[in-house]
């Protein structure tokens, strides 16, 4: 008679897994911290958490209260399904599950909520007017990525020579966008035309395309916090992780 042990059957499944997930899983159980992942993986701590909370999602059935991980979890748990050889047992919980997880992440108070604290994490960083790169995204590009398959999306790429990049109500560089943007990073520089410029360059080269339709201009990039951070680091520029919301889907 067989027994459905849920646990074994998707560490099973996570120990194959060639994704960012599967590597987050093998390095946890060679004991390894969220932050010591982040360094070897060279991304921040941000996307590590993210996949360790889908670990949990899909062995212990756990419901994520936040809407853009859980948005993120849902996906993953269509994706198992759709792809994945699963037990009549497993292939029934992450079906129940799945319904429960989209529940979450269509909660548009809990939409709200997360979109308020993040507006307010940027808010606070932009009042201190520190001169560099500023790396922006809007809520639903968080959510939903512009790529899937990457997990890259749409994010702004821009400079502020003298004070932070300000919303409508200042500069006018956010008007006409549907939503408040969120600020994910700064990279301090005063130099920081020059720098927007090599920011550009390297996006460019890396086949990270630009999307000109939207009305914020030329520096919306498809592309991901980990590939900026990189070439902030290689450029020797400090990264201010402001709101640290990406998955780690683009390795």
């Amino acid at each position: 008679m067989n027994t459905f042990d849920r646990v074994a059957e998707v560490e099973a499944i996570l120990a194959e897994d060639e994704t960012a997930l599967g590597s987050v899983w093998r390095h946890l159980q060679e004991g390894l911290s969220i932050k010591e992942i982040a360094d070897l993986l060279e991304v921040t701590p941000g996307p590590v958490y993210a996949n360790d909370s889908l670990i949990r999602v899909l062995r212990d059935g756990y419901i994520p209260p936040g809407p853009t991980v859980a948005t993120q979890s849902a996906a993953r748990i269509r994706s198992w399904l759709a792809n994945k050889t699963l037990s009549p047992e497993l292939r029934t919980a992450l079906e129940e599950q799945e319904s429960l997880v989209r529940s979450r992440a269509e909660d548009k108070s809990a939409q709200a909520a997360e979109t308020k604290r993040a507006t307010e994490v940027s808010e606070a960083a932009e009042r201190v007017g520190t001169p560099g790169i500023y790396v922006y995204t809007l809520p639903h590009y968080l959510r939903h990525p512009y790529d899937p398959e990457t997990g890259r999306t749409m994010l702004k790429v821009g400079h502020s020579a003298v004070d932070a990049v300000y919303r409508a109500s200042s500069q006018g560089r956010f008007t006409a966008l549907p939503e408040d943007p969120i600020l994910l990073r700064i990279y301090p520089v005063d130099a920081s035309a020059d720098a927007e410029k090599k920011f550009h360059s390297w996006l460019r080269d890396a086949d990270h395309p630009t999307n000109r339709t939207l009305r914020g201009g030329s520096e919306w990039f498809v592309t991901s916090t980990k590939f900026l951070d990189r070439v902030a680091d290689a450029l020797g520029l400090e990264v201010q992780v402001i709101n640290d919301l990406e998955t780690l889907e683009d390795m």
